[in-house]
């Protein structure tokens, strides 16, 4: 009996397991393949089981764990039982072990739980992604936005440092023709230069083309006509110069221009403007003629007699005393256009400079409290090299506006300072002219100290000689 039921249990078994695995490999591999593979999973089970239908040679006595009675003696309802027990024990482990090897590996694994963590690693994968996402387009935000702030920092920069304030356009406006200026006081110097040495030479057109007499001549009659003060010499001068006595009531112009031929700080220091310019041609100005009076009086009062051209000329060996006065006469001229160079430069920085300037400098005079007439009888028609030099260099730093204004950007104020320094450079260079102009006239008085000791060497040597 107990032969016959565990045949029965491991017959269910291969049953079962046989029509499971037939059914999955329909499901999955197909119809036919399903089919062939059966065959050859019934063929290996069947070919394992045999072994469990061969029948024992000797029945063996079962005995519970309890007792020692045997089964063959127990009652017919109890072996039904145990038999039941056994089916039911058999089914379930049969089943479990189905549904473990089976079921779970192949339909719930395969069909429902590898699928739903593949669609759940592609769902994270998914997540991931976009959480990565997130955070790039919050570093892309983080980098936007702080790309914008410096964007907008270095335009707020630039916006600060390329504004430029008013007083810094202020040097650019009064400097505007200061170039221009400085080359017609440099082409004033040049022709002052050439007109003196002409009268000097006696070249024709010149006071001094007749010689000496004449040029005294000439120059005393503009001395009465415009120079003469009546007052002078204890109004001895009133009958050399009837013309300008009180009597005649000459006109303030006119009072104005007296000794102008010999007051230097009248005529040339203290105006800022000399209304001096000889580049422009036709009729003199009242101070074109004052300024070459003084000229004249300051340098080569005695205008030189021109030789006969004949006794100059080298017909002979020995050299003619006339020949050697002309000579000396020439170094003389020589020495005396050296000092000369440097009141024609004082001429030519006080000279009527070009247009383009005067409304600034006047307007920035005005605001340091000089009127308006005065400020334009110091700057003249067209302000001087010397007038704008001023202005740059000492009044504007005389205005407390200029100081207030250094409450502006960094990048302005150093603006500021460059200007500064360039209008330096500028006065440095005009220093560096009037020390070479000051060595050159101290050369000449060394050389002048030498010619003295030299003649005295001479002398005493002839002396000697004659002696002898």
């Amino acid at each position: 009996m107990i032969y016959k039921l565990r045949l029965k249990i491991k017959f269910k078994l291969l049953a079962r397991v046989i029509g499971d695995m037939a059914n999955l490999f329909k499901k999955y591999v197909g119809i036919k393949l399903a089919i062939l593979t059966t065959l050859i999973m019934l063929v290996f089970l069947v070919s394992m089981a045999s072994t469990l239908t061969i029948k024992p040679k000797k029945a063996e006595a079962i005995c519970c764990s309890s007792c020692c009675y045997c089964l063959s003696t127990l009652p017919t309802d109890f072996q039904e039982w145990i038999s039941n027990w056994i089916d039911i024990n058999a089914h379930i482990f049969a089943n479990l072990l189905i549904h473990q090897e089976v079921w779970f590996d192949t339909v719930f694994w395969q069909q429902y739980m590898l699928p739903a963590f593949v669609q759940m690693g592609v769902q994270l994968s998914a997540v991931g992604m976009q959480q990565i996402m997130a955070v790039g387009q919050f570093i892309d935000a983080k980098e936007q936005l702080e790309t914008q702030r410096l964007l907008q920092e270095l335009r707020a920069e630039a916006h600060k440092d390329y504004h430029p304030s008013v007083g810094m356009c202020e040097f650019g406006t009064r400097i505007k023709s200061l170039m221009a200026s400085e080359r017609k006081g440099e082409m004033n110097s040049l022709l002052l230069s050439e007109r003196s040495l002409d009268r000097y030479l006696g070249n024709k057109s010149t006071g001094a083309a007749l010689g000496q007499k004449d040029d005294i001549v000439i120059r005393l009659n503009a001395f009465q006509t415009n120079f003469c003060d009546p007052f002078d010499n204890n109004h001895g001068l009133s009958l050399a110069c009837p013309d300008n006595a009180p009597a005649a009531n000459p006109n303030a112009a006119k009072k104005n221009r007296f000794n102008k031929d010999i007051d230097y700080q009248k005529t040339l220091e203290n105006p800022w403007t000399v209304d001096f310019d000889l580049t422009a041609g036709g009729t003199p100005s009242d101070e074109d003629e004052e300024i070459l009076a003084l000229s004249n009086n300051l340098y080569g009062f005695n205008s030189f007699n021109g030789g006969n051209h004949k006794s100059l000329q080298n017909t002979a060996r020995d050299i003619s005393d006339i020949q050697k006065a002309y000579l000396n006469m020439r170094a003389v001229v020589a020495k005396t256009k050296v000092a000369e160079n440097s009141f024609n430069a004082i001429v030519a920085l006080k000279g009527e400079g070009t247009d383009g300037s005067k409304e600034f400098i006047e307007a920035y005079i005005t605001e340091l409290g000089i009127s308006a007439a005065e400020a334009d009888e110091l700057l003249g028609e067209n302000p001087s090299y010397y007038a704008q030099m001023e202005v740059l260099t000492k009044k504007a730093y005389q205005s407390p506006v200029f100081y207030t204004n250094l409450y502006d950007k960094p990048v302005n104020v150093a603006r500021k300072d460059v200007a500064m320094q360039a209008i330096g450079l500028i006065q440095k260079f005009d220093l560096l002219k009037s020390y070479l102009r000051t060595e050159a006239s101290l050369s000449i008085l060394l050389e002048l100290s030498v010619e003295q000791l030299q003649r005295e060497v001479e002398d005493n040597i002839k002396a000697l000689n004659n002696k002898k």
